[in-house]
């Protein structure tokens, strides 16, 4: 199976005296939940809706993606305990015999 590469940009430093890079991950939403078939409307949603069921007031959704976005353990954590929609492509999957082939040609005195 092929993995999708990383792809993002060294965020600038936040103030002045702060030396350290952080990095942004600049992909498409739906990547950061290992479901490159959402749109970003469609995760904005589902965390929505799992702030709302944890009875949280904030932070906004969008402030989840960001920081998810640079790598923020919390919000990584969060974003894997979403509720996703159903996929809507058909998954990929090899075709798998079920039968050996010697059973196809038939019984030819033992196994």
């Amino acid at each position: 199976m092929d993995r999708q590469a990383v792809t993002g940009t060294r965020a600038a430093p936040a103030g002045p005296g702060d030396e350290t890079e952080r990095f942004f991950d600049t992909r498409p939403v739906g990547f950061l939940v290992n479901r490159p078939d959402l749109s970003e409307e469609e995760v904005l949603a589902a965390i929505a809706e799992r702030l709302a069921f944890d009875g949280r007031t904030g932070p906004e959704p969008q402030v989840v993606i960001e920081a998810a976005r640079l790598g923020k353990r919390k919000a990584l954590a969060f974003l894997r305990k979403l509720v996703l929609p159903p996929p809507r492509v058909p998954l990929a999957m090899p075709v798998v015999p079920i039968l050996k082939e010697h059973l196809t040609r038939g019984v030819e005195g033992g196994h």
